[in-house]
């Protein structure tokens, strides 16, 4: 797993590689950095190979603790490859944004 984050207005993290249990605790300092040094952050996830549900968790999670502080966590992309499969696994089933369901998080706001 390599973590990169480009700095710019919307605080762009991009994560790759295996975005797993295994590299939990990595991300989710990056995370939290990148949720206190931007207000806005995009997730760009596109080029992960290997996404469990743990990671899935790690956003919701992020995404919460972002919206208390008044931050804003999105994708920087619609779900797809192993992002995908790991959100229908764990039963996330949305194909039309409805934000008074938590679950269209995953499909808001991103454009690709």
């Amino acid at each position: 797993m390599s973590l990169m984050q480009d700095i710019s207005c919307e605080g762009r993290l991009i994560l790759d590689g295996g975005l797993t249990v295994r590299n939990a605790a990595a991300i989710a300092v990056t995370l939290r950095e990148a949720i206190i040094r931007h207000p806005v952050v995009s997730i760009d996830c596109t080029a992960a190979d290997d996404v469990d549900v743990c990671f899935v968790q790690l956003l919701v999670a992020a995404r919460k603790g972002a919206s208390k502080a008044g931050n804003t966590v999105s994708l920087a992309a619609r779900p797809s490859g192993p992002l995908l499969d790991a959100l229908t696994r764990g039963g996330f089933q949305v194909t039309q944004p409805d934000p008074a369901d938590p679950q269209s998080f995953w499909f808001e706001g991103a454009s690709a």
